[in-house]
């Protein structure tokens, strides 16, 4: 349970791993835990076998994308496996990807269906989050009405609900335009998804992230990669091309220091999107995303 503060616990991960019984939901994570995304694997890799490798390399809990979640409820054998390597292992399943056309006068029905997904997967397992990203029709008053009725629908699931901004895919491409549509909506389960790749291809001007709001800031997501894209495609590219943490240029060690400092209680998501680390073994991607990733924050934290 949180203190009082509101401020997340710091539990002993050796103790979550040996003693299930003890492990937090997954609404009490906080910037200490590792959380395995999604898109750090392959579609088609199983989710049990995602969890395992997870809780070998000190995850404290992993990410699902919808469809996966869409395919499991299909098939009761394999959730009741998920569902036993989750309490085997003490993991949560924190974060739901992704929501888009929210922002889209009215929504359309396919994207009530997806969000009606995040709500059954919301209520299976206890996540804490659901990641949404553009594109917005009209002008920005109007995606702020449809963020904010979201959120609104969220809340009633107990899901924080936050806005990643993505260059050249979406039309809410900067840190800017989202803290414009964050706070006009202004629910406080909603906030901002900060992932070091969309971040750094978009502006890299470190000022954007010191003026966030640090209590929205409500996930995170870390990469690595090149400053000068590897490939034309912005899509290929992020799929394809992110390194593990420390291995690129991005500001990684800065950019902990700063969200840090403006007072981002959010967990840490690793999600190093790469044709290499796809096929390599699932317990091999794992432990070197998550020993990357704990030497960037040893050394922005000391």
């Amino acid at each position: 349970m949180a203190p009082a503060s509101g401020q997340p616990t710091r539990i002993d991960k050796t103790a979550l791993m040996t003693d299930p019984i003890a492990r937090r939901s997954a609404r009490d994570l906080g910037p200490d835990d590792l959380v395995w995304d999604h898109f750090s694997r392959p579609r088609a890799d199983g989710v049990a076998e995602r969890v395992y490798a997870a809780a070998a390399a000190g995850y404290a809990a992993i990410g699902l994308y919808l469809g996966a979640w869409a395919t499991l409820r299909e098939q009761p054998a394999e959730l009741e496996r998920v569902d036993a390597a989750l309490a085997s292992t003490g993991l949560v399943v924190a974060n739901i990807e992704t929501l888009r056309g929210w922002a889209v006068p009215g929504n359309d029905e396919a994207c009530r269906k997806q969000e009606a997904l995040a709500y059954e997967m919301a209520a299976h397992w206890g996540c804490r989050y659901v990641q949404v990203i553009g594109d917005a029709e009209g002008p920005l008053d109007s995606a702020a009405a449809g963020f904010a009725a979201l959120c609104d629908r969220a809340a009633d699931h107990g899901l924080l609900v936050g806005l990643e901004w993505v260059p050249a895919m979406t039309n809410i491409g900067d840190a800017s335009t989202a803290v414009r549509i964050v706070t006009e909506a202004d629910r406080r389960n909603g906030g901002l998804c900060v992932d070091s790749w969309h971040f750094t291809r978009s502006t890299n001007n470190l000022d954007d992230l010191r003026n966030l709001p640090g209590d929205k800031v409500v996930a995170t997501q870390w990469n690595d990669g090149t400053i000068t894209p590897q490939h034309p495609d912005y899509f290929e590219d992020c799929l394809a091309n992110r390194v593990l943490p420390g291995d690129g240029e991005f500001a990684l060690v800065e950019i902990v220091r700063i969200l840090d400092a403006i007072g981002s209680t959010a967990p840490i998501g690793v999600e190093v999107c790469s044709a290499e680390l796809w096929a390599a073994p699932v317990d091999h991607a794992a432990r070197v995303s998550a020993d990357a990733m704990r030497r960037v924050l040893a050394e922005a934290r000391t």
